[in-house]
């Protein structure tokens, strides 16, 4: 039973790290606008990525959230790891953000204060 599950998960993160590359790298291509994007106007695909993006920062917020609360009943060391892993994506996609809107909005607003956090836990677990 135990194969089947990580296998089952093993497909989900395949699925999921092929929507990555069709969404960072093919997104412009003749292939996808025509099975995905000639389906919408501009304004209604901007709001569809935009409610998708958005849900994918509630992922990492409850992420966080789940590592404060958990942090009471675990080992100190495991509940600094679901920290280090929400608040590195966290940084990662500020980083990621201000690059592609060539401003330093994301970064300020969620990289700075995520790398700071980052840096406490360090000096703190340390």
């Amino acid at each position: 039973m135990e194969i089947f599950v990580k296998l089952l998960i093993g497909i989900v993160a395949l699925i999921d790290i092929v929507f990555l590359v069709v969404q960072i790298f093919f997104w412009n291509t003749n292939f996808v606008q025509k099975r995905i994007v000639a389906n919408f106007t501009s304004e209604e695909i901007a709001a569809i990525l935009a409610h998708n993006q958005g849900l994918y920062n509630g992922f990492i917020a409850a992420g966080l959230i789940w590592g404060l609360f958990v942090s009471q009943n675990l080992p100190q060391i495991e509940a600094a790891w679901i920290w280090v892993f929400f608040l590195i994506c966290v940084a990662i996609a500020g980083i990621y953000g201000s690059l592609s809107l060539k401003r330093p909005t994301a970064f300020l607003i969620q990289s700075l204060p995520a790398i700071l956090a980052l840096l406490l836990l360090g000096l703190y677990k340390s």
